[in-house]
């Protein structure tokens, strides 16, 4: 699935941004590696995080059926070797409670890991990014600035920068924990009864051409909502930076109409683009209900069946356990699936933004200074003001 983002057509530094090639695997290379402690701890961390919050809907269907109907045998359970396996179901039951409670406390260990990891690399990225584009931007030669506005500079540093920073912590962070989550969601239904499996799993793919499809409609929105907000920043810096001069000419009402009229653009501009976006949403969750209503129906048919048979054309046997965890793991499963359709917009946005910020770190200086150039030092001089009033 390839996609761009489509930038407004007057982007002023899209000459700087056409010359830059792979952005992000630049940026990695060049800032990511200053930190991969702090990304690995969170790569690693995020993936035994969402392993854990696995753990308590499988022991508890397994629970079900092992303690409460006794139709599974309990030294079956997952984590447990034999020699710890008690005889009574209460003390059964009670090292249940124990390994869900387990999984919680590491879980919400592993989670603040995940944060702190993923936090760690973007905050510092932000930081190093921000002040080497300052650092460029004001050793560049002054016919570079005729014909930028402030604005426009101002965004590089400010909203680039800040989208930057948003990929690498929400982005990067939702993506290993959403796949981890598919995953091992889908892992653990199709070992469980992978027929029913199937069934769950329909949905799956018009999910994911429904996404594509909102994906598609929305970035051109979100490309005219950018341009909009930078016509309102522009109308309104030169407004307050001429301020004087509307008022000694008693223009109020006529520059209050040009602010209106800009803003009424982004208005619409912003509408059209948060119309499609709530209509997106819903659309998803009926499609979810979907598989949920077919996994319920399917799964309740099954359980109801006489013991071994199983109705229709399916031949695996299901467990009121497996029913309950295939109903809570599929009410999870979904979801996800509708997010990599924003972590993919989120990293689009974030390309688009490092080939802006790379683009002007590569723009080149009217005077080259020599590699071998030696200081300059002055060590001793005088200055003299002769025949000045």
């Amino acid at each position: 699935m390839t996609m761009s983002v489509e930038w407004e057509e007057d982007d002023p530094f899209e000459e700087q941004r056409e010359k830059v090639e792979n952005p992000m695997k630049r940026l990695f290379r060049k800032y990511g590696v200053r930190y991969k402690f702090q990304v690995l701890t969170g790569i690693f961390a995020s993936i035994f995080a969402r392993l854990l919050d696995l753990v308590p809907p499988v022991l508890l269907g397994f629970a079900i059926d092992a303690i409460f109907r006794r139709d599974k045998n309990f030294a079956d359970i997952w984590f447990v070797p034999d020699s710890l396996i008690p005889a009574g179901q209460q003390e059964q039951l009670l090292l249940t409670v124990a390994l869900i409670g387990g999984a919680f406390l590491f879980g919400s260990a592993f989670h603040w890991a995940r944060n702190w990891g993923f936090n760690s690399f973007a905050q510092n990225i932000q930081h190093n990014v921000r002040t080497e584009t300052y650092d460029k931007m004001q050793r560049l030669n002054m016919d570079f600035f005729a014909d930028k506005q402030t604005g426009e500079m101002m965004s590089i540093l400010s909203n680039d920068v800040n989208r930057l920073e948003r990929f690498l912590n929400d982005g990067m962070n939702s993506t290993f924990r959403l796949t981890v989550m598919v995953l091992g969601i889908a892992g653990i239904l199709f070992y469980l009864n992978w027929q029913l499996a199937l069934i769950a799993l329909l949905p799956v793919p018009l999910i994911a051409v429904f996404t594509y499809m909102f994906i598609k409609i929305i970035q051109p929105k979100y490309a005219e909502v950018r341009s909009t907000v930078g016509t309102v920043n522009s109308r309104l810096e030169n407004n307050l930076g001429g301020i004087k001069v509307i008022k000694s000419s008693n223009t109020e009402e006529y520059e209050s109409d040009r602010v209106d009229d800009v803003s009424q653009d982004y208005f619409d501009a912003n509408w059209d683009a948060i119309d499609t976006r709530i209509k997106f949403f819903p659309g998803l969750r009926l499609l979810a209900g979907v598989g949920f209503v077919a996994t319920f129906l399917a799964g309740g048919m099954w359980v109801l069946a006489a013991e071994g048979d199983a109705p229709w054309i399916f031949t695996e046997p299901l467990g009121l356990g497996e029913f309950v965890t295939f109903i809570l793991l599929t009410q999870r499963f979904i979801w996800p699936m509708a997010q990599f359709g924003q972590i993919i917009n989120m990293y689009q946005r974030a390309r688009a933004s490092s080939a802006r910020i790379f683009g002007l770190m590569d723009e080149p200086y009217r005077v080259a200074e020599a590699e071998d150039a030696p200081d300059l030092e002055v060590t001793d001089g005088r200055v003299e003001y002769d025949e000045v009033s």
